[in-house]
């Protein structure tokens, strides 16, 4: 496990993944029957439906898993567990709207029968029209380049590839009809004012107590790397 993230990670990179779930899930029965709002504007009705970008969509997912290791790996602790605290407390601060401000919107169509086409009709069946403001899907995407740009030993070029495939998500969500523009702009704020409260006081603290008592249970010992 030491060669792919750091042992002290581990629970809380998994549970980084399980609030995500929960939050996703939980808040979709929650909102059931409640009335969902349609953020549809003009610039979104001007957007076409390119149903090729799902293949940026869909590579999100590896792209997340990827970029939440290296930022365990290639980080402090204490940065680690900043970012935790951050990705966590975003998810809740999404659950929260999900539920008092239910979204949705109309998709149109794939109207075709080749790979990507199958796909987007995947996504579709798979990914219901809720839960769209804030889009979980940019945020993730943007938390990915605010842990991977504070790497030291991960490359500049890297770096700047991490931001650039963000925002190659984040047209994707666009183009797929996946999101309305306003739910890319709240992930978006959600992502950055969630990442600075972080930064800027001391609540990931108990989480990382937490955590470390987990490991010690497990692990037979708190791992103290900095």
């Amino acid at each position: 496990m030491e060669k792919f993230i750091p042992s002290y990670a581990f629970f809380s990179l998994i549970s980084c993944f399980a609030v995500n779930c929960l939050v996703y899930w939980a808040t979709q029965l929650l909102a059931s029957g409640m009335y969902h709002y349609d953020l549809t504007t003009a610039f979104d009705r001007a957007v076409p439906f390119v149903p090729q970008w799902v293949s940026i969509y869909i590579l999100s997912y590896p792209f997340w898993v990827i970029s939440y290791a290296l930022t365990s790996k290639h980080n402090s602790k204490e940065f680690w567990y900043r970012f935790v605290f951050a990705d966590i407390l975003a998810r809740v601060v999404c659950g929260v709207i999900f539920v008092a401000f239910p979204t949705t919107n109309i998709r149109p169509d794939a109207m075709g029968d080749g790979l990507l086409d199958m796909a987007m009709d995947f996504i579709y069946f798979m990914d219901e029209p809720y839960n769209l403001f804030p889009s979980i899907h940019c945020l993730a995407s943007l938390m990915c380049y605010l842990g991977i740009r504070k790497c030291d030993d991960i490359p500049r070029w890297y770096k700047l590839s991490t931001l650039l495939f963000a925002i190659l998500i984040f047209a994707s969500t666009q183009f797929t009809k996946q999101h309305y523009i306003v739910d890319v702009a709240g992930g978006i704020a959600v992502a950055l004012i969630c990442f600075a409260v972080s930064m800027g006081t001391n609540g990931y603290q108990k989480l990382m107590a937490c955590f470390d008592r987990l490991n010690q249970r497990v692990f037979g010992e708190v791992i103290d790397e900095e």
